[in-house]
């Protein structure tokens, strides 16, 4: 369940998500070489104060779950010994984070999927064994946490196993890159044109549709933007 990985040097777009890539920080320094001092990355430095902040670094004396909503289902990066489908109360998923990084670009803006407040969520929590946990909360920060823009969050996952107590990752509304409510088709449109250096941002709405067609969830939002989609492909076919 990992994405594309590059051999080489990486390229404009196409960078792929991967453990190599997060590690190396590849992502981050692409966005430093063309954006400059404008650039909206934290440092390796500020990424791990702020996970110490939320879970430091002697606070793991048992495993980690982490909820995924979106494309941490099929392409967790993490290292888990366990997945369980999961249900959590109090947020709902949607495309509300402009990314002018992974999945766009400063001139033609992507979207992407965070928790946002109210509702409810179903995904698939992965369990982090504690021996480890704490390298692998690393990568997943600099995934999660490069642009500043999530809030890690504790939820209580409803699972078959019972209530599990895991980590996610919920939008800031505080954040410049919080986008408002529009309608369906927008947002279809704004998927359509996006692309950034992780690739084209209709793979990330893709991809994530199909992860939680095979988890067993429905989402008919995701149904309908994947149905626009569809259909300004055929137009642009015609």
């Amino acid at each position: 369940m990992t994405d594309n990985t590059p051999d080489t040097k990486p390229s404009a777009t196409g960078v792929g998500v991967s453990r190599d890539v997060l590690q190396r920080g590849d992502v981050i320094n692409l966005a430093r070489q063309r954006d400059g001092a404008d650039a909206t990355v934290l440092s390796d430095a500020e990424l791990l104060a702020s996970r110490r902040a939320f879970i430091p670094d002697e606070m793991i004396d048992d495993d980690i779950w982490i909820f995924g909503y979106g494309s941490l289902i099929w392409n967790p990066v993490v290292q888990f010994t366990q997945q369980l489908p999961a249900l959590i109360y109090g947020y709902h998923r949607r495309f509300c984070m402009w990314t002018k990084i992974g999945r766009g670009s400063p001139d033609c803006p992507g979207l992407v999927l965070a928790l946002d407040n109210g509702g409810a969520t179903r995904g698939v929590i992965f369990r982090l064994p504690k021996d480890n946990a704490m390298a692998e909360l690393d990568i997943l920060w600099r995934r999660e946490m490069m642009a500043d823009s999530y809030r890690p969050v504790w939820v209580t996952a409803q699972t078959e196993q019972g209530p599990i107590k895991a980590l996610s990752f919920a939008i800031r509304r505080s954040s410049p890159i919080y986008a408002p409510r529009m309608d369906d088709r927008k947002v279809a449109e704004i998927i359509y044109e996006a692309k950034g250096f992780v690739g084209p941002c209709r793979d990330y709405l893709e991809n994530t549709h199909k992860a939680l067609q095979e988890a067993g969830i429905r989402d008919k939002v995701m149904d309908r933007l994947m149905a626009y989609i569809s259909a300004k492909d055929k137009d642009n076919k015609d």
